[in-house]
């Protein structure tokens, strides 16, 4: 039991502890602008994650015990991104590299809009699907933006 409970500790530092620097990183990029619900919408990813991440580590019988749950933390990490509601949460931060900043974060629906980072409802939620790197980019794959 205590081999799991070592593990268990180290999977929580592996899928909460480290992406959770991410985050931090992102509120500070956001320059004091509305961060609440993307920091939210991001630590419920990661509790979720742990979670399926304790499930592997029960199945997993190998030492030593932060490998074994490095092994875990992958694999869940690694279905994240095709996992329903949490795939375009799971590749937002390679749009930030990608884009070299913040993206232009895309929803699909009826109408489909998009927000640019500065916006005080500026978020990425299981429900925004699309980044772009600019509006321009969003608009020719005709999404919309209600300019206020």
């Amino acid at each position: 039991m205590r081999s799991f409970q070592r593990a268990s500790a180290w999977l929580a530092a592996f899928v909460i502890g480290v992406p959770a620097l991410g985050v931090v990183a992102m509120i500070v990029a956001l320059r004091g602008r509305s961060w609440a619900l993307f920091a939210v919408a991001y630590l419920v990813l990661f509790t979720l994650a742990y979670l399926a991440g304790l499930i592997l580590l029960a199945l997993l019988r190998f030492r030593p015990d932060w490998l074994r749950a490095l092994v875990a933390a992958v694999a869940v990490y690694a279905l994240a991104p095709v996992a329903p509601l949490v795939g375009g949460m799971a590749h937002y931060p390679y749009h930030v590299v990608r884009c070299g900043g913040l993206p232009v974060v895309g929803s699909d629906g009826a109408a489909p809009g998009y927000l640019v980072p500065g916006e005080e409802d500026y978020a990425v939620t299981p429900f925004h699907k699309r980044f772009f790197c600019t509006q321009k980019e969003a608009r020719a794959a005709g999404y919309y933006h209600d300019d206020f």
